[in-house]
């Protein structure tokens, strides 16, 4: 059996035939949801008959917020800072127990 299979993903009104690994499929459905959420949430947001927006803007303005959103997960997740503090307090322990 393999691993991989073709979903199709419906994304900003068209559908795209993927072949994705099977232990992804939840991960590319989440993703999927998501973008159409947030597009949603601009063509709501902005009366796009008003505005001169078209499809591209609003994805163009989707695909930023997700990606200062992956950036600010990333940001928070980085333990060097912590990690490199906890070895100079190691240091500091090991020198005065000595």
């Amino acid at each position: 059996m393999t691993d991989s299979f073709t979903i199709n993903l419906f994304l900003a009104d068209k559908h795209y035939p993927l072949r994705i690994k099977r232990s992804e499929e939840a991960l590319f459905r989440e993703a999927g949801r998501l973008v159409n959420d947030k597009l949603a949430q601009y063509r709501n947001h902005f009366d796009v008959s008003q505005s001169g927006l078209d499809l591209k803007d609003l994805l163009a303005m989707v695909a930023c917020q997700l990606a200062i959103e992956s950036l600010k997960a990333n940001q928070s997740s980085d333990t060097t800072a912590y990690e490199q503090r906890i070895a100079a307090l190691t240091k500091e322990l090991d020198a005065f127990l000595r």
